[in-house]
């Protein structure tokens, strides 16, 4: 427990300078060019003061001193296209990309542990091998092509659900009820597009996290005491389930990084839309926003996460 405490802060300390330094390796400028960059149409008078407001022609340096500073305070800067605080775009976005990629999560990992285990558990049966198949081939494909399959067939062919956005217009006027609806309405097919991507590493690391320990003595011994299924099910999932939560957090990485792709076919208003409008405008401070609070979102659930399965196999935790 103790490397895991030390390393996370060590891992923050990373992300915060990556954070700095990878948008500035970008091509262009949101001043003086960038495709996307209304900047770039200003006089040249107009340019040179915005490049001074937001000290862009400062030392590198002396930005990633202010850019510390401003950490510090919490403040995340302000975006340089629309002028606003970048913790406002980002509160604002944020929950959405939370809902989408933590409900595709959840069912994804729900899904693929469910076809992990009866593959394991009963692994000679055809509907379970035609499913298992079905999900490791389904889930090769990129999420991109997935996305507009989804939009050819159930949103313009068949018309059951929108092909994009995240809210009807004036929806909120209506009940509560109406408006939950339509939200779950609009998350259909992007929900259902990362849920693709997501299913196949958690059957595959259930099915191989439960072979392993179904031949194991401790539960021979328990079957031929006569243990109900149930407990016997009970004592192989205790032991295969540490590595199932870590992959949990894992692939938490791996679908915020899917949403920025998911997000901008669907025209979702989450953060990975925002990333894709930050680095075409080359807005520093909204990229360095955006990238920042994912990063940091995602390591907290991954120590979390890295932690309760510790706490489940006090194994796992000796053994890191």
């Amino acid at each position: 427990m103790g490397r895991r405490l030390v390393r996370f802060p060590t891992l923050v300390g990373l992300v915060v300078v990556l954070n700095f330094l990878i948008p500035r390796l970008l091509p262009g400028s949101p001043v003086f060019g960038g495709e996307g960059a209304d900047a770039a149409l200003l006089p040249a008078s107009a340019r040179a003061a915005l490049a001074a407001t937001y000290h862009l022609g400062a030392p590198l340096p002396a930005q990633f001193a202010g850019y510390l500073a401003g950490l510090a305070r919490g403040d995340l800067g302000w975006s340089l296209v629309s002028h606003r605080p970048v913790a406002h775009i980002v509160a604002e976005r944020l929950p959405w990309t939370v809902f989408l990629v933590g409900g595709a999560l959840l069912i994804a990992a729900a899904l693929g542990g469910l076809l992990g285990w009866l593959s394991a558990w009963r692994p000679r049966r055809r509907p379970v091998r035609l499913a298992v198949a079905a999900t490791i081939g389904i889930g090769t494909l990129p999420e991109f092509l997935v996305a507009m399959v989804l939009i050819a067939f159930l949103a313009s062919r068949l018309r059951l659900f929108p092909p994009g956005g995240a809210l009807t217009p004036f929806a909120h006027q209506g009940s509560l009820f109406h408006l939950v609806l339509d939200v779950l309405w609009h998350a259909a097919l992007p929900g259902l597009t990362l849920v693709v991507g997501l299913t196949p590493p958690f059957m595959l690391l259930v099915r191989n996290a439960v072979v392993p320990v179904l031949g194991e003595r401790f539960l021979v011994t328990a079957q031929a005491k006569g243990l109900p299924p149930r407990r016997v099910a009970w004592h192989v999932l205790r032991n295969a389930l540490p590595p199932i939560v870590t992959l949990l957090g894992l692939r938490l990485a791996a679908a915020v990084a899917g949403a920025a792709v998911v997000e901008r076919v669907f025209a979702y208003p989450g953060m990975g839309w925002l990333l894709y409008e930050a680095v075409a405008a080359r807005d520093y401070p909204v990229l360095q926003g955006v990238v920042f609070v994912s990063s940091l979102a995602v390591l907290a659930v991954t120590l979390a996460l890295d932690l309760l399965a510790g706490w489940i196999n006090p194994r796992v935790a000796g053994a890191r």
